[in-house]
């Protein structure tokens, strides 16, 4: 007759209790694995949710900064067409 498992592992007791404490030393580590995965994770979201407020600030300075320079164009356009008029009437 061929022997059970509870006959194998009461044979090798050693590699059966060494499994066993090895086991929660694992699962500790698996534990803290994901935590930390989960923390860099959150993290990620962070970043991201932070870059793209930076994106959308940057096409707001962008859009600001056209409709500066289209005001700086036509302020200058005035000072010539002034400057002009007044050279014309001296």
């Amino acid at each position: 007759m061929a022997p059970s498992r509870m006959t194998t592992r009461s044979t090798r007791p050693d590699a059966e209790g060494s499994s066993r404490e090895a086991r929660p030393d694992l699962g500790q580590k698996l534990d803290q694995m994901l935590a930390a995965l989960a923390e860099a994770n959150r993290k990620t979201e962070m970043a991201h949710e932070a870059i793209l407020g930076l994106r959308d600030e940057i096409a707001e300075v962008r859009r600001d900064n056209a409709r500066l320079e289209g005001l700086l164009v036509s302020e200058d356009r005035t000072q010539r067409m002034e400057d002009f008029n007044e050279e014309v009437q001296q």
